[in-house]
């Protein structure tokens, strides 16, 4: 089974803190790192792989599954991906990459892709498993929890294609929007049901979160919330004596606050909460779990997300 992990490198320097960051993990045996990105719509990539990351991982028997993403601003996917020889520049591009630096696989988080974009980026999936199977590279492709919106990612043929498929099981409720569970219980059991309907078990991972929201409404009634990670929201809920309670329907302890600027809510994310969606994962006997983002967590939580 899989127990995943992705991490933030957002610079070269950051490569240095993995020793730091995997000290405290139990039962974690992939890690996937930020490290590739589309730089331009020729296909050409960024990198901030690293070598001795992949040794030391490997020493310690974590694979390497180099994430690639489609965040920066200014480039279309859309461009990218719709013409044959950037699309093969970029699956050529990874897979190099991957070869270069003994990487174990390929992790896809492309977000944002537009109904126009559909064919192209499933085309590029295809192309780039091809160059995967042949290398011996493992692909896994990111995916939101599974609407009408989202139906033009083709999970069923990334479920034939690829060797995982994650379903990111989080962002319930967002920054801009109503204040709510990042990640209720329903949200995660309705999600994985309707994933299995198009992709096989064996080869469907959960991502869960290790951070929670901290949603404010000021006396105007207008709502702003911030992202948190679970050492830092216990914390938060310890500075401030805040009373959590558990609510059955989330699967979450619930805590609030008035203050004079107003009202503070939080639905936590935490070791309760992870082993409740860790034994949905069982239930329906999926390939994995997967964790956003390294760092966020404490220690307690990497107990709830054991297999044994």
């Amino acid at each position: 089974k899989i127990n995943l992990t992705w991490h933030m490198v957002t610079n070269q320097a950051a490569n240095d803190q993995l020793l730091n960051k995997v000290a405290d993990a139990k039962g974690l045996n992939t890690i996937s790192p930020t490290w590739f990105s589309i730089a331009d719509t020729d296909g050409n990539i960024s990198s901030l792989a690293s070598q001795s990351y992949v040794t030391y991982a490997h020493q310690n028997g974590l694979e390497v599954w180099g994430l690639v993403d489609n965040f920066k601003e200014g480039v279309s996917t859309y461009e990218t991906l719709s013409r044959t020889s950037s699309r093969q520049r970029l699956v050529n591009q990874l897979t190099a990459a991957a070869i270069q630096y003994g990487l174990d696989g390929i992790n896809v988080d492309f977000e944002t892709i537009t109904t126009e974009c559909s064919r192209a980026y499933i085309e590029f999936i295809r192309e780039l498993s091809i160059m995967c199977r042949i290398n011996g590279i493992v692909l896994s492709v990111d995916n939101f929890v599974p609407t009408s919106s989202s139906d033009h990612y083709d999970r069923a043929e990334q479920g034939v294609v690829a060797d995982y498929v994650i379903m990111m099981g989080y962002d319930e409720h967002f920054a801009g929007g109503e204040p709510g569970s990042v990640s209720s219980i329903s949200y995660v059991k309705n999600g994985i049901s309707g994933m299995l309907e198009d992709v096989p078990k064996e080869k469907l991972i959960n991502a869960v979160p290790f951070y929670t929201r901290l949603w404010i409404e000021a006396g105007d009634g207008s709502i702003t919330s911030k992202a948190m990670g679970i050492a830092d929201a216990k914390k938060w809920v310890d500075n401030n004596q805040v009373e959590l309670t558990w609510q059955a329907d989330t699967a979450q302890y619930y805590g609030e606050k008035q203050t004079n600027d107003g009202a503070w809510f939080l639905w936590m994310e935490e070791e309760r909460s992870l082993k409740e969606k860790m034994n949905v994962v069982r239930q329906n006997d999926l390939a994995g779990v997967a964790c956003w983002k390294l760092g966020f967590e404490d220690s307690a939580a990497w107990d709830s997300i054991q297999w044994n």
